[in-house]
């Protein structure tokens, strides 16, 4: 694996990549490396890997959710 080494952060910038990563209970370099894979990663899923996804995810519910079901689970959670 790669090092990087960065120069001249600015001190804002640095105090807010800080504050970032102990708001989401990682390491600074941990909140770099996600913020760069935002930054740079695919924007675009596939549509068919994501339609598998879908698909593989479905196959593992006991029923499918409509509007009634999550209607029945929230009268479910207030009782």
């Amino acid at each position: 694996m790669a090092n990087i080494t960065l120069k001249d952060v600015p001190d804002d910038l640095h105090q807010r990549l800080r504050a970032a990563a102990v708001e989401t209970g990682r390491s600074l370099n941990k909140m770099i490396l996600t913020l760069l894979e935002t930054a740079v990663g695919p924007h675009k899923s596939d549509r068919l890997v994501l339609l598998d996804r879908i698909r593989a995810r479905r196959s593992t519910l006991h029923h499918l959710v409509d509007d009634a079901s999550l209607e029945e689970a929230i009268e479910e959670g207030r009782a």
